[in-house]
């Protein structure tokens, strides 16, 4: 007899929903949070040990040999940089922290300070070797941060372990990016509710509805430093050093792929609606929705058959 298991974790630094249908729901689970915890090992930013600390302790000093998972998701990673011109960027945390400083401090960074810590940031400074299975950080003090692509890796990771152990059907959210194993228990698509931006979390404005595919969106609304009364939120424009300064609060992306609609929607938002839409519709993920700083939605074509506006926002196929 087919049931449900359901569970929630505290893995990756982030929490982690599972609904699993199947003959045995629970073996499933545990086999799914068995390697959640060893990516964590892999690429958790805190782990004192984590292979990515690693690879950040020794910048400038020596190549670290990194597992197969870890030299696939930074390989990926540096496709996804080249791919949007570095609007996705994974050696940003240097500026990420100078920027977590000056919110503590209730001091804006002075342009001194962001060009200096820019030069840890450049993408060139990560060298892979795919023969030798290593990673090198060639200036001491640039640091790989995989918070924008490391959590859209273990919903896949997730997901096909699901197929594999003969889930009948499955749900994955971590933190925020949520994929899904064919439909609910129900056959209904499951429905993955849109943060409204400006509104308490848990208040959608629109929902997704979801059949073997990831939903991930990026925004402005959740993390930010407040700096003399405005608030500079954790996106940051690889170029400028900057929280990046668009026409968008949020960038939804819908893609098979947990990965790359994680990454998508992290370059689409920097970029902004004109340049992310044209991103959108050169990558092969099933679409996107974007959420203007004039509460309007725009939706690239065919993402009108996933998704259900739930306020009185004007809407458009773009």
């Amino acid at each position: 007899m087919e049931t449900i298991f359901e569970a929630q974790d505290f893995i990756m630094n982030t929490g982690v929903e599972q609904k699993i249908f199947g003959h045995a729901p629970r073996a499933i689970y545990d086999v799914a949070v068995k390697n959640l915890h060893m990516l964590e090992r892999m690429m958790s930013f805190y782990l004192d040990e984590s292979e990515l600390t690693l690879l950040n302790r020794y910048a400038g000093k020596q190549a670290v040999p990194l597992s197969d998972e870890m030299m696939f998701v930074l390989g990926q990673a540096q496709k996804f940089t080249q791919l949007s011109e570095g609007a996705f960027h994974m050696l940003l945390a240097p500026i990420i922290q100078l920027w977590r400083r000056a919110g503590a401090k209730n001091i804006l960074p002075s342009h001194d300070e962001i060009n200096d810590t820019l030069t840890f940031c450049n993408s060139e400074n990560l060298l892979l070797d795919k023969v030798a299975s290593t990673a090198f950080l060639k200036k001491e003090g640039s640091m790989v941060d995989l918070g924008a692509i490391g959590k859209g890796f273990a919903a896949d990771v997730c997901c096909a372990l699901y197929q594999e152990l003969g889930a009948s059907s499955a749900f994955v959210n971590l933190g925020g990016n949520v994929k899904a194993l064919g439909n609910r228990p129900d056959r209904a698509p499951w429905v993955v509710g849109l943060q409204h931006p400006d509104k308490p979390k848990g208040t959608s404005y629109g929902a997704i509805l979801c059949t073997d595919q990831s939903v991930v969106t990026s925004g402005a609304y959740e993390r930010y430093q407040v700096i003399g009364g405005a608030k500079y939120h954790h996106i940051i424009n690889g170029k400028t050093g900057h929280p990046s300064e668009s026409d968008l609060k949020s960038v939804t992306v819908v893609s098979q792929s947990s990965m790359q609609a994680d990454a998508l929607s992290t370059a689409a938002f920097v970029m902004g609606l004109k340049k992310g839409v044209d991103f959108i519709y050169n990558t092969t993920c099933t679409g996107a929705v974007f959420f203007t700083v004039a509460n309007e939605v725009y939706l690239t074509k065919g993402m009108t058959r996933h998704f259900r506006l739930m306020e009185r926002f004007k809407c458009y196929e773009i």
